[in-house]
């Protein structure tokens, strides 16, 4: 059985629903007042790519910004992903055929500029768990690279 086939197999075994789960819009606990963003900016997720934005509060900001310049420019551009890998913020997004050569350059100013304000907090800057610029370290567990205040760290540690 291949991998693919063991993970549905496992989601059964569980009482999940591969599709359904994949499908639905997965809303960040702590999304708070950018709740109503975030479930605009996964609805632009196309069906098979999963609707879920993968870091944590410290950067809706930016990601909220990314979008609302983006759809200025393409209305109707799709999402891919957007998450934090490897202790930076990644905005994977497609153009629709419509938007011309500026557009598509500005647009991916736009991801790039955003890409490296993220950056730029990760060098410890801005806590992508609560956006607090105060006692801002880089702090590291096995596969996890985060930019995380002193308190921030303290809770993730009791986890």
């Amino acid at each position: 059985m291949g991998l693919a086939n063991r993970g549905r197999a496992g989601e059964t075994a569980m009482g999940w629903e591969y599709d359904e789960r994949r499908e639905s819009v997965h809303v960040p606990k702590d999304a708070g007042e950018y709740t109503d963003r975030h479930v605009k900016i996964m609805m632009r997720i196309p069906d098979g790519w999963g609707r879920w934005i993968s870091c944590d509060r410290g950067w809706y900001p930016i990601i909220i910004g990314v979008d609302r310049r983006l759809a200025e420019l393409d209305p109707n551009y799709t999402v891919h992903q957007v998450k934090e890998k490897f202790d930076g913020l990644w905005y994977y997004y497609e153009p629709t055929d419509s938007v011309d050569g500026t557009a598509l350059r500005k647009m991916s100013e736009i991801v790039a500029e955003a890409e490296a304000e993220a950056e730029a907090e990760v060098a410890g800057e801005t806590c992508e768990r609560c956006g607090s610029v105060e006692q801002v370290e880089v702090r590291m567990d096995l596969f996890l690279v985060l930019p995380m205040c002193d308190e921030c760290e303290a809770k993730w540690q009791e986890r």
